[in-house]
């Protein structure tokens, strides 16, 4: 028994024979990165499916549902509504701002948040509109987002107000 102390572990002698060959210094590897593809590759045959579309709008509207109840204020009404989403832009690093236009309370968003989510398999212009109806929905369950204006249709910004 008092032999296998200094017998070096399999850990050990496969990290060291990687290192000599220069495997650890010039490749990245971690095992999420693994779950990451996989849960890519399933998206991307999900988003190609028949009924693709209407998974991901659901999905998306079930994450803002999540989302609307984590970060809902103790307030009711369209100002909450709209306060709740202003938050989640502030928390992400984007610029937004609650605005009175014409006696309505607008929240006006100068960057999009939605344009690198799911990339090349759905547009930003749905998952914002399904992201946003579940946080509103969330708050209150009557209430609907309008948007006034979108980037992604080519606006400088992108204005939200509640109906």
């Amino acid at each position: 028994m008092g032999s296998d102390y200094h017998k070096p572990d399999r850990y050990s002698v496969f990290a060291r024979n990687w290192k000599l060959i220069g495997i650890t210094s010039g490749k990245r590897w971690r095992r999420s990165s693994i779950q990451d593809k996989i849960l890519w590759h399933v998206l991307e045959r999900i988003s190609r499916s028949d009924n693709g579309d209407a998974i991901i709008r659901s999905a998306c509207y079930e994450a803002g549902l999540l989302d609307g109840e984590n970060l809902r204020s103790d307030e009711e009404g369209d100002v909450a509504c709209l306060a709740t989403i202003e938050l989640m832009c502030l928390l992400s690093g984007i610029h937004a701002e609650l605005v009175d236009v014409d006696g309505k309370s607008v929240l006006r968003i100068k960057d999009c948040q939605y344009s690198d989510i799911l990339a090349g398999l759905c547009s930003p212009d749905i998952i914002c509109e399904c992201h946003l109806e579940g946080i509103v929905h969330a708050i209150d369950p009557k209430s609907r987002i309008i948007r006034r204006s979108r980037m992604c249709a080519g606006d400088k910004y992108c204005e939200f107000e509640i109906g």
